[in-house]
């Protein structure tokens, strides 16, 4: 049984690798500007070059294997990447197999939530927690759920799609393609949405000055909640509520002990915890409800660095390989 894990997260506008082991210590960080426009194999050619150069300066090849944190949609137990929005020309890309090849070690893929939910439980706020659900409030609404020790991915390893749980059949059409789904409220490309029918409507003007003549984001929608501005604080407080909605009926289920809430968005802070906190009670059981704590995630930045650690020390817990 090796120590470490080999990490590489795939998402944002850079590849992040680094040595992890197994209580979470991250050691030879490197990060490299993503090769977006060069294609499958520009991108491939620089995760083995990040892994090359942490071997080095690590000292020794010995590893459980790697882990790849990429966002979806993903055929994770195939290793496919089934299309990537963050890299132009990813589709059906067999990413496991070709870095497997080109390392010679094995290789796991997994999706962003997912992952994070594992490297909460492993390494950060759900340490020593069988039962938790994990949401990342980012552009999107990523999310895992660790049940009885276990990832929930299903038959497929698409589990833990939250964010894409219908709350309204009456609902907003979700980038998806479904109906009224959690992501439509309360995912940061919803949020910003919302600013914009704001400014439209001339229901915030101040949504507006603070954009200047970028675009509304959401984080621009935030900054004006902060300064009093009330058809902002009204839409994360629509987006809090929605997401107790869904994720009340998700407590009902799986009874967890724990609610981690990490990601971008959540730097908004009470603009989304406090209608949460105080929505969830509606929407779920009050015996189970008395169980559960929400904390803010503990792993920050390095979320998929970890995750991708995680999700192998999770899928080959007894491996070590060297090549």
């Amino acid at each position: 049984m090796s120590d470490v894990a080999f990490a590489v997260d795939l998402g944002g506008t850079n590849i992040r690798g680094a040595i992890v082991n197994r209580t979470g210590e991250i050691k030879h960080f490197r990060t490299v500007r993503t090769a977006v426009r060069g294609g499958v194999y520009a991108i491939i050619d620089q995760i083995v070059q990040l892994a090359e150069d942490v071997f080095d300066e690590y000292g020794s090849r010995l590893t459980a294997g790697v882990g790849v944190v990429a966002p979806g949609p993903l055929e994770p137990r195939a290793g496919i990447v089934r299309f990537a929005p963050n890299l132009p020309g990813w589709e059906n890309v067999p990413l496991s197999r070709l870095l497997e090849e080109r390392l010679q070690m094995p290789v796991v893929l997994g999706n962003d939530g997912n992952c994070a939910a594992l490297g909460e439980s492993m390494f950060g706020a759900g340490k020593h927690v069988d039962n938790l659900i994990y949401l990342a409030l980012g552009t999107g609404l990523g999310a895992g759920i660790i049940h009885q020790g276990q990832l929930i991915e299903g038959i497929a390893g698409l589990g833990g799609e939250v964010g894409h749980v219908s709350i309204d059949p009456n609902g907003s059409r979700c980038t998806c393609g479904g109906i009224g789904c959690m992501e439509a409220y309360i995912g940061g490309w919803a949020i910003a949405r919302h600013g914009e029918m704001a400014v439209h409507s001339e229901r915030s003007s101040l949504i507006r000055e603070i954009a200047g003549d970028d675009r509304i984001t959401a984080e621009v929608v935030a900054k004006a909640a902060q300064q009093g501005d009330a058809a902002a604080i009204d839409i994360f407080a629509r987006g809090g509520r929605a997401l107790a909605v869904g994720i009340g009926g998700l407590v009902n289920v799986f009874n967890p002990e724990l609610i981690v809430i990490g990601g971008g968005l959540a730097r908004a802070g009470d603009l989304i915890f406090e209608p949460f906190r105080s929505s969830l009670p509606h929407y779920t059981m009050l015996p189970i409800y008395q169980h559960i704590a929400i904390v803010p995630s503990a792993l920050e930045t390095n979320t998929g660095v970890y995750g991708a650690a995680a999700n192998v020390f999770y899928q080959l817990p007894d491996r070590m390989t060297s090549s």
